[in-house]
């Protein structure tokens, strides 16, 4: 069978038998992989399934015809490298916590700076969860809502609203509630509506690559757009923070769900961790630390459920990855985590959902992916501070209310955005001091 091979100075195609395969650079060094104009559809559709499928026929390093013809890599050593070696094309998403990490020296001082008001409106948010006890004094009638299960609400839709108004502070400057009045915006909860606006736009699922998805009416038909109201800088920073946030604590909540064992395990660790702590008091890093089960559980979520993933590279250099496969200057590369996360030789067992695998002294790394902006070692501060924004959260979350979610295992999917669905419910019953502390509102007839 005739193979002819066209040398160029970045990255060709091979043909033979009409099967595409890569090859890098001018001394034929062989891309494994079997580009396909289908790729990117069926990555969309099941992207574990795709890097599954590719990674068994190819290895750790295969090239595809998704997303502009990238390579797809997910090791650790190789997601360093391109990393270093190449240029970012920004994705659906930038870097969550952006302006913060910049200055900071890793996550956890960025956490610690804006811990206080992370917690304070993360509190407040979730305060606002709590029903007011129904003083009616004798009636004869009933209104409608009085019917209606204020406990239950959509998911991850609510907790966007929570994670943006926790994160406003730090992100915008201020609290929601001195955000500069408008017609429409005079309130958090109409910050928080406009913000679950701009987001229905921009996280829209994407079926045709980076594109845009079509714009959604503007909201309250008359008031100003997240975007408009806040600026297109800020309103992107908020986007790219509270949406990977958001999407891994449900996943966490659905996996606390779906295993009933570690639920009750970090049920326990977070008892004794909080014995003798207010209600009220904020969960800071060392409160945090004292909590190593959920630091695992965390972890093991973020590995088989990445809410997103970094972006592309545009190499200005070659570099050298897993069996010797050179990548040229000008590859695109795409960091994948259902590549690194899933590594036999790292992650024993790696289909199954085992926070157990990041206890203790021979604990297995940290997955390096599984958020939006730099891969591998660049990200790293990211990475951790969105860690520690979720955990904070999550901890609020059960200790202030009892959290159920569907007996059935809600899917966790999609793109750019890997989460829940936005229509699946939680049922959020607040603890008895909470109830209290939320007092009585009398019914009006």
């Amino acid at each position: 069978m005739a193979l002819f091979v066209v040398y160029l100075s970045h990255a060709v195609t091979v043909r033979s038998g009409g099967v595409g395969m890569m090859v890098a650079g001018t001394r034929g060094v062989a891309i494994p992989g079997r580009p396909s104009a289908q790729d990117e559809s069926q990555f969309l559709a099941d992207p574990r399934g795709f890097c599954v499928d590719c990674c068994g026929q190819s290895g750790p390093v295969f090239a595809t015809g998704a997303f502009g013809d990238a390579v797809f890599v997910g090791g650790g050593e190789a997601t360093d490298a391109v990393s270093e070696a190449g240029e970012r094309v920004p994705g659906p998403l930038r870097e969550p916590f952006g302006p913060l990490t910049s200055s900071a020296a890793d996550g956890r001082s960025a956490f610690d700076s804006a811990c206080g008001p992370f917690n304070d409106e993360c509190y407040a948010a979730l305060f606002q969860w709590v029903p007011l006890f129904k003083e009616t004094g004798g009636f004869s009638t009933f209104r409608f809502d009085d019917f209606l299960d204020p406990r239950v609400r959509k998911a991850l839709p609510a907790m966007r609203r929570v994670i943006f108004r926790a994160t406003s502070p730090a992100l915008l400057g201020c609290k929601l509630e001195d955000l500069p009045a408008a017609p429409g915006l005079e309130s958090p909860k109409d910050w928080g509506t406009a913000y679950a606006e701009y987001a229905a736009e921009k996280m829209k699922p994407i079926s045709g690559g980076f594109g845009l998805p079509f714009k959604l009416p503007v909201l309250g038909g008359g008031a100003p757009s997240l975007e408009s109201a806040l600026g297109a800088e800020r309103a992107a920073e908020a986007l790219a923070a509270v949406e990977p946030t958001a999407a891994l604590l449900t996943s966490m909540l659905t996996m606390a769900q779906a295993h009933p064992e570690w639920d009750a395990r970090l049920v326990a660790e977070q008892k004794q961790a909080l014995t003798g702590i207010k209600p009220e008091v904020g969960i800071d890093s060392a409160i945090l630390d004292a909590m190593p089960l959920l630091q695992a559980f965390a972890l093991e979520t973020l590995r088989m459920h990445p809410p997103a993933r970094p972006d592309r590279l545009r190499l200005t250099r070659a570099v050298e990855v897993e069996g010797g496969v050179t990548l040229p200057a000008g590859t695109l590369v795409a960091p994948e985590p259902f590549v690194g996360h899933f590594f036999a030789s790292v992650y024993d067992q790696p289909t199954a959902f085992n926070p157990d695998r990041f206890v203790g002294d021979a604990a297995a790394p940290a997955p390096a992916l599984g958020l939006p902006g730099g891969a591998g070692s660049r990200g790293a501060a990211a990475r951790e501070l969105t860690l520690l924004v979720t955990k904070m959260a999550f901890v609020h979350m059960r200790r202030m209310h009892d959290v159920k979610l569907p007996l059935d295992r809600p899917a966790i999917s999609g793109y750019p955005l890997w989460a829940i669905a936005d229509s699946v419910e939680l049922k959020a019953t607040p603890y008895m001091y909470y109830e209290l502390q939320r007092g009585v509102r009398k019914l009006k007839f």
